[in-house]
């Protein structure tokens, strides 16, 4: 059966329209336009995702770091992700985007918004060529990592040439919310991205779009 929000996405649109990250002048176009279904992933590491029309789920009983994604045509400074996810028993799950074209590895030297259920924060982090750290967090919203949790929308938006980087999420049939903003200036282009978690049955749905100028 194929999930097709047609309104969240008019909704999603609109809303980041409204706060001037993508639309007008912003140079902002569509590059990933993941709705309904689910294209298949240039390369993953760890364990790859199954596709199941608008849906893409992690392996059952693996508690392994792990991503799968897509490269774009051509290096971009800034980017707004947005993806639906439910981490049923994984520890985190999230959105990210890498330097470079994807890595034959483990992952490295990329931006990340995370939903960490086992930490109990939210968070936006990096990979400093493979050195992990956490760029900012707020504990007080966060999506648990329990196969009874919510779907939640989480969206991220980087900007390599002014050092920002923002981080929101989306509660059920609530608007989307800002939770984070830092100002990291490790990374300043991007060439791929990457959907990332780490457990069991972690599940990613449709509509996944990626804005980019």
């Amino acid at each position: 059966m194929t999930y097709f929000p047609y309104t969240d996405v008019q909704n999603t649109e609109a809303y980041f329209t409204s706060l001037g990250l993508i639309g007008g002048a912003t140079g902002m176009l569509p590059l990933i336009q993941a709705n309904p279904d689910i294209p298949a992933f240039d390369d993953f590491d760890g364990a790859d995702l199954t596709i199941t029309n608008s849906v893409a789920k992690s392996t059952s009983g693996s508690a392994v770091v792990a991503w799968s994604g897509w490269d774009l045509s051509a290096s971009k400074e800034k980017l707004l992700m947005t993806t639906y996810c439910h981490p049923s028993l994984s520890d985190w799950i999230g959105i990210g985007c890498h330097d470079g074209t994807l890595p034959t590895g483990v992952l490295e030297d990329s931006y990340m918004g995370l939903l960490y259920g086992q930490a109990t924060w939210t968070a936006l982090a990096k990979y400093t060529g493979t050195a992990w750290g956490v760029v900012g967090s707020d504990a007080t919203i966060f999506q648990d990592d329990v196969a009874t949790t919510g779907i939640w929308g989480i969206a991220m938006y980087v900007d390599g040439s002014s050092n920002v980087q923002k981080l929101f999420v989306k509660s059920g049939s609530a608007q989307w919310i800002q939770i984070l903003s830092t100002s990291d200036a490790t990374h300043s282009s991007f060439q791929s991205i990457v959907l990332f978690n780490r457990g069991d049955d972690a599940r990613y749905i449709s509509p996944i779009m990626v804005w980019g100028a």
